[in-house]
């Protein structure tokens, strides 16, 4: 379970309670956020955000030793993703900076908000800039072209260097189809960011904002319980829901626009991932504190199957159950192919897929899953 205080959090007292820019993209989204928020309790540091701490640490020092196998995966797969961004936009030799809290000031030199830099590779020579901002976690961010963190830190330290030139990645290691996006900004667009930045930024400290429901702003609030907007638009879903059930047909969809049913699939997907985040809560509170404290419901788990040594594995079966044995026990693996021709030649990934589908033409079938509604943005 949460847990819950008012005490300054770690990141409170870093940021000195004032907007920092891991905040924007939900802020900036929904302008009351902050104001509401600021009323209840806040989340003390999860096991996520300690996680994300050691990575980050590790990713600072250059030694993932002291990482667990998960994290040091993690990090290893960021370490990869900045060396493939330094080399894509040739930032080599560049000078580089970790882990650093940079403030934002207004005319009279008063701290108005700030960003924690994961990394910073700057070229004095040409004033170019890099800002990379590295994700730890399993949920997806925003793209990159509106994310507002990156982009806020990207702005900041642009104004702070003069760069002519700034570039901004973002690294997500557990992102299904790409692990880094990057955008290039000119001179005159990071000023204008900044404009627009420091424009929000003033926004979401005024009292009485509005507050706007939505996916990216909404999903991990904590004050979305007592918020009447959200309420308010969960009640509306739940209705649209019961309608579209009662009616058993199209008639309820044909009703609505392209826009409106994509919307509406949007809050869908949402509805599940909140329903799936305040299930794992129950499960944490009965292993924490005894399924009694859930009745009707008792914790179960799934033994989980895997082999430690698998050369020994196969010489096992051979010598207790024969080689026809074996070779029913081993699946063959198209993927695992395509990995292995890709790193062992000179061809890059999808041509090596291309050379596995033209070698096995004369084994391989194609058949498609059922239908499925996947999010159309570009990253």
């Amino acid at each position: 379970m949460m847990r819950r205080t008012f005490k300054p959090t770690a990141h409170d007292i870093e940021s000195e309670g004032l907007p920092s820019a891991s905040g924007f993209d939900a802020e900036f989204r929904c302008l009351g956020k902050r104001a509401l928020c600021a009323q209840l309790p806040k989340e003390e540091d999860t096991a996520a955000a300690r996680r994300g701490v050691r990575i980050h640490s590790a990713l600072q020092a250059g030694d993932f030793s002291d990482l667990s196998e998960s994290e040091a995966r993690t990090a290893s797969r960021i370490a990869y993703g900045e060396s493939e961004i330094v080399h894509e936009y040739g930032f080599e030799g560049a000078s580089i900076f970790f882990e650093k809290r940079e403030w934002d000031f207004d005319d009279d030199f008063k701290q108005t908000w700030s960003a924690r830099i994961d990394r910073m590779d700057w070229l004095a020579a040409t004033r170019r800039l890099l800002v990379i901002d590295d994700k730890t976690g399993w949920t997806l961010p925003p793209p990159i072209h509106e994310n507002w963190q990156v982009r806020s830190e990207g702005a900041l330290m642009a104004d702070r260097c003069d760069a002519v030139e700034t570039v901004v990645a973002l690294i997500h290691p557990h992102h299904a189809d790409s692990l880094w996006e990057a955008k290039v900004y000119s001179f005159k667009e990071m000023r204008h960011l900044l404009d627009i930045v420091r424009h929000n930024v003033a926004a979401i400290q005024q009292p009485d904002q509005p507050r706007t429901p939505g996916g990216m702003q909404c999903q991990w609030c904590a004050a979305k319980r007592i918020c009447p907007e959200y309420k308010a638009a969960a009640d509306a879903l739940d209705q649209a829901i019961t309608d579209e059930v009662q009616d058993q047909g199209f008639t309820a969809i044909l009703r609505q626009s392209p826009e409106e049913r994509g919307a509406f699939v949007t809050q869908l997907h949402e509805r599940i991932k909140t329903m799936q985040f305040v299930l794992e809560q129950y499960v944490e509170l009965a292993v924490r504190d005894g399924e009694d404290k859930v009745k009707g419901w008792r914790l179960q788990r799934r033994l989980i199957r895997s082999i430690t040594d698998e050369v020994n594995a196969m010489q096992i079966t051979r010598d207790r159950f024969g080689e026809n044995a074996l070779t029913a026990a081993l699946q063959f693996n198209v993927i695992a192919l395509e990995e292995y021709i890709g790193t062992s030649s000179t061809l890059n990934k999808k041509e090596a897929k291309v050379a596995v589908e033209e070698a096995l033409a004369p084994v391989l079938k194609f058949t498609r899953s059922k239908y499925f509604l996947k999010e159309s943005r570009s990253i």
